[in-house]
């Protein structure tokens, strides 16, 4: 079986390395190395190379990170070409932690110790709030926004996640479709955006569901840029409304060195680095899902 490679982000050197630690057979090829109408399985991620309209034996596609509807309308592919992503891949764990750290970050104050440094301000007057008592909302209840809530559930906060349709996970509040939304937002002191990019979900956090958030609340965003509306987030941190805001993704990546999100004071910015995915346990769930197609 002819299984290519191809990444404009990954290093095919580093993932063949880890493929053979898990089984000599499984062997990854680059584009070059074989013929296009005889590949058999595309892994691929921010690809340079999108039209793959002549890999005539293409069996599937998998994308090497958590969402591909992006990826998909990218590539040109065989007609009924089946695309998939990845499930975990270590993600899932990842995402936690970083869900975690921007919770703390915002109920133990570190946003306004950080200003208090900043004015050389010896700030002991400062508020203690506990985990039961900071209301997290997770946005998307998908692979990774439900292990995201359901982390935070196991730490002791009151949890509520909000999907298109209901979802029942343990311990986490349900809300489902915009009937239930204005609520959903209306009792989260801190909303972690994890809804996929699509149609439905561009802009989706604009200024009127911003609004909606109790005031002094926080806005954590990991999942994709697109989903925000940058500057109705940036007015309601200069109106005061909203605390503060942790970014992971933005509608342009890289950030533009002049883009305001980059000097605000209430905002945080990481460079996409809340889940980055594994190695070895991505090549591990590819080897699952090529057996449950029956391609190995």
């Amino acid at each position: 079986m002819n299984i290519v490679f191809h990444s404009g982000a990954f290093d095919l050197q580093e993932w063949r390395r880890a493929a053979q630690t898990i089984s000599p057979e499984f062997r990854l090829l680059a584009p070059e190395d074989v013929a296009i109408e005889e590949i058999d399985v595309l892994l691929i991620w921010r690809p340079a190379l999108t039209d793959w309209t002549q890999a005539s034996n293409l069996k599937l596609v998998i994308g090497l990170g958590a969402g591909i509807d992006g990826l998909a309308r990218q590539l040109r592919l065989p007609a009924g070409t089946p695309v998939e992503r990845m499930r975990d891949a270590g993600m899932r764990q990842a995402m936690s932690e970083y869900a975690t750290y921007a919770v703390l970050h915002f109920q133990r104050n570190f946003d306004q110790f950080r200003q208090a440094q900043q004015e050389k301000n010896w700030l002991t007057h400062s508020s203690y709030r506990s985990n039961q008592d900071t209301r997290i909302g997770v946005l998307g209840q998908g692979s990774l926004g439900g292990a995201v809530a359901q982390y935070l559930h196991s730490l002791g906060y009151p949890t509520s996640g909000w999907s298109r349709s209901r979802k029942t996970l343990s311990g986490v509040n349900a809300y489902a479709g915009e009937d239930a939304l204005n609520e959903f937002l209306g009792q989260c002191d801190i909303l972690i955006n994890m809804l996929p990019h699509n149609a439905a979900t561009e802009g989706f956090l604009n200024m009127d569901r911003l609004s909606r958030l109790p005031q002094g609340a926080a806005v954590v965003c990991l999942s994709r840029g697109a989903v925000t509306d940058e500057s109705a987030l940036l007015e309601h941190l200069d109106s005061g409304h909203l605390r503060g805001a942790m970014m992971d993704v933005f509608q342009q990546e890289p950030l533009p060195a002049a883009h305001p999100l980059w000097s605000h004071p209430k905002v945080w910015v990481t460079p996409h680095q809340s889940a980055p995915t594994q190695i070895e346990p991505a090549l591990r769930e590819v080897m699952d899902i090529l057996r449950e197609r029956e391609l190995a």
